[in-house]
């Protein structure tokens, strides 16, 4: 296949490129340049003998939907390499499992690499989570006669297109798939139009709907409250470049009426904090940063600059803006917020969760909001009518309770193919 002889020469060569996009990242974020060698399939030391099941999440959230699973999966005794892209993926896979899976980066998809990793690894089960198609990773394990599922499967309108592209090559790579299960029929669609078979395409729902909220979600809610005292939080989660303007002046607005409300920003990466402190300044605004500074009577804006902390402050505050909607990013999901009780406002783009907004939409559970002065209404509503907020909240955890069981879905769904040998939980 033609396609597929020209992607085997172009990666080796992007690979140096790579490298230096990592460096360059690594001058604002030093942990890029951390653990260069497990990109290049090299494991770390605490591997031991290999494991029964390779997960690989891209990123923070593709890691926090995925530990439900992650968690069931130890429950019955399974050993665990855990894999992720980011460093905020490894930051997230580390706070839930550090001491209980083998946690490290994935390796390029060139064949070379892939085959160290998987010499080294040994799984008899791999599982990919979200989008995590790479021709040469499933060439790797079918060679291998190891089966590999794509798990919580999802694929935009956007991302179709651009799959596309690849022509026969895509079509194949899903072919090797052993099971793909989607969270809706729009993405099943789309995966059957690529080339995937359709007795291995199931549609299983989000597996986020199942996350349950931590062990010390409650007494951090409380701490996060009594730091930032009487105040009304307005949260903007994972807001991306773009957004952040739009969101400080709508806020600037409703405080003229709402003097006691308090901004908290999140930024989708971490590494923005300065950009948005200097941003905040600049629109006549008093920030601090949430790890280091008290929240005084007159800030304005408090900045979250660490990571996997966003489920708290949706617990404490009173509605919040989705980011990555306001601006083409396609928005992030939504569940989370819903789960936390937090009235949810979005922009329009929210391609990447197309059949959850439109789900959300018609039960009225979120406002979805086109420009500034609709997104100021919608907050203005929100925070003025307790009673519409509450409804809106308490439809929102209604269809997070009917959402429920994706888990069970893909525990059932893996079955045949997950490794006998653990017996006993740990």
């Amino acid at each position: 296949m033609m396609v597929r002889f020209f992607y085997n020469i172009l990666i080796p060569l992007l690979i140096p490129g790579a490298l230096i996009r990592l460096w360059f990242r690594g001058r604002r974020e030093p942990a890029y340049r951390h653990h260069i060698a497990e990109r290049f399939g090299y494991m770390p030391s605490s591997l031991g003998p290999g494991a029964d099941i390779w997960l690989h999440a891209v990123s923070a959230g593709e890691s926090i939907a995925a530990a439900p699973l992650v968690e069931a999966l130890l429950a019955q005794g399974h050993t665990l390499v855990l894999s992720t892209t980011t460093p905020t993926g490894r930051a997230q896979l580390m706070r839930q499992f550090s001491g209980r899976a083998v946690i490290c980066y994935g390796p390029f998809d060139a064949q070379r690499c892939i085959k160290r990793f998987l010499n080294q690894v040994r799984p008899k089960l791999a599982l990919m989570i979200e989008t995590e198609i790479w021709p040469n990773w499933m060439t790797a394990c079918a060679s291998r006669e190891i089966p590999v599922a794509l798990l919580n499967a999802r694929l935009s309108e956007r991302s179709f297109q651009g799959y596309q592209k690849l022509g026969s090559m895509m079509g194949a790579t899903l072919r090797q798939f052993s099971w793909i299960a989607v969270q809706s029929n729009a993405h099943a669609n789309r995966f059957a139009a690529l080339g995937a078979k359709a007795d291995r395409l199931s549609v299983t729902g989000s597996i986020k709907a199942d996350q349950v909220r931590p062990a010390d979600y409650t007494e951090q809610v409380t701490l996060i409250r009594t730091k930032c005292g009487h105040r009304t939080l307005l949260l903007a989660a994972s807001t991306h470049p773009g957004e952040e303007q739009i969101l400080l002046a709508s806020f600037m607005a409703l405080k003229v009426t709402h003097p006691d409300l308090l901004m908290v920003l999140v930024p989708r990466h971490v590494q923005r904090v300065s950009a948005l402190q200097t941003l905040s300044a600049q629109m006549g605004l008093l920030s601090c940063r949430a790890t280091l500074d008290g929240v005084a009577e007159d800030t304005d804006v408090v900045i979250v600059d660490v990571m996997g902390q966003l489920l708290y402050w949706y617990g404490a505050s009173a509605v919040a803006f989705v980011g990555g909607s306001l601006v083409p990013h396609g928005g992030h999901n939504f569940l989370e917020a819903a789960l936390c009780g937090c009235a949810i406002v979005t922009g329009p783009w929210v391609f990447n969760f197309e059949a959850q907004a439109e789900q959300f939409q018609r039960a009225e559970a979120l406002t979805l909001v086109a420009d500034e002065r609709a997104l100021t209404a919608a907050l203005e509503t929100l925070l003025v009518d307790p009673l519409i907020r509450q409804q809106q909240i308490d439809r929102a955890q209604q269809l997070v309770d009917e959402s429920r069981g994706a888990l069970d879905q893909l525990l059932i769904g893996l079955s045949p193919w997950l490794p006998s040998r653990a017996v006993t939980p740990r």
